[in-house]
């Protein structure tokens, strides 16, 4: 097996958390025992030792070769099944692989020429190449706002790839998560102010601080804000709530939204997933936010009742660092 079929074998057996092949072979070997303790067991417990040699102690020698036979052969047919579901899902990784790959080289040959229109139509948008007027604006404005939808999709798709190929970096660091929440909100306020949207901040403790990689968890925050504020209606509000829960620290934010029907709850995570397509989005922001907050051991969930908004639950470790986990 080549190098790179042999990385996805491993990230298999990763992923599966152990491995198949050891758990099948303890499992037979401990099968394999019982025939010859059940044969040692009727030697020792037999009177004579000659009666072993008649008739009974050939039932039983046949029997005992039947048992390690039959044995035998069951190992060797369900190795065979497991040989090649194992292959299957390997190969079905490679596919996997091959796609993300493909994914993120498009891309990434996109990225550059939608910077350069972008930066032409700021150019003509502040007037540096002539004067416009109105309609020539609003043309270019909607431009924009086009080129910046496809830029967060191109960034969010490598996210995505880099992700699945474990290619993110971690800077872990001593991060405040007051401080990454005020950052964000900051961020969003032309928007809370345009929406009219009252934002609600609940920080219980003011020891939030979390052994974390600051980007990738502002990149979670701003994620879980902006799918918030954009399903809350305008004029309603958004909370966000943060407190310690003895090694770990719990960050919840709730809108005023439709809510999530109950067999969608599961789903809200899978990439390209959007409950509401009359809405601009990737359908790649919770997916992102999800692996990100695994990457740092932690778990994500959403409560939410159709009616009554949603609540999107982090919980984070404060230090992976420390002896107990």
């Amino acid at each position: 097996m080549d190098k790179g079929k042999s990385d996805l074998k491993d990230l298999v057996l990763q992923e599966l958390k152990e491995n198949p092949y050891r758990k099948f072979n303890i499992a037979f070997s401990l099968m394999t025992i019982i025939p010859f303790l059940v044969f040692f067991y009727i030697l020792i417990s037999t009177s004579s030792l000659d009666a072993l040699a008649g008739q009974t102690g050939g039932i039983l020698f046949i029997c005992l070769v039947i048992a390690v036979c039959g044995f035998s052969v069951g190992y060797v047919v369900i190795n065979n099944i497991l040989r090649r579901l194992f292959f299957y899902a390997t190969k079905l990784k490679h596919s996997d692989q091959l796609k993300s790959t493909m994914v993120a080289s498009v891309s990434h040959e996109l990225k550059n020429p939608i910077t350069i229109i972008r930066t032409n139509l700021d150019t003509l948008s502040d007037g540096l190449l002539g004067t416009i007027n109105e309609a020539q604006k609003e043309v270019v404005g909607l431009c924009l706002k086009v080129t910046d939808r496809m830029t967060r999709l191109i960034t969010d798709l490598l996210d995505i790839h880099k992700i699945e190929a474990g290619m993110i970096d971690m800077q872990r660091e001593q991060c405040n998560l007051a401080k990454l929440l005020e950052s964000q909100v900051d961020e969003f306020g032309p928007i809370i102010t345009k929406k009219g949207i009252k934002l609600i901040t609940e920080l219980l403790d003011t020891d939030l601080i979390v052994w974390a990689d600051g980007g990738k968890i502002t990149q979670v925050i701003n994620n879980l804000l902006s799918n918030a504020i954009k399903y809350t209606p305008d004029g309603q509000s958004v909370t966000i709530t943060a407190y310690p829960i003895e090694r770990f620290v719990r960050l919840e934010v709730t809108d005023r939204g439709p809510g999530i029907p109950t067999d969608k709850l599961e789903k809200v995570f899978d990439k390209f997933e959007r409950l509401d397509h009359s809405r601009e989005g990737t359908g790649l922001g919770l997916s992102i936010a999800k692996d990100i907050v695994e990457l740092h051991k932690g778990r994500i969930w959403v409560e939410s009742f159709p009616g009554k908004g949603s609540t999107f639950v982090v919980v984070l470790p404060r230090d992976l660092r420390s002896a107990v986990r």
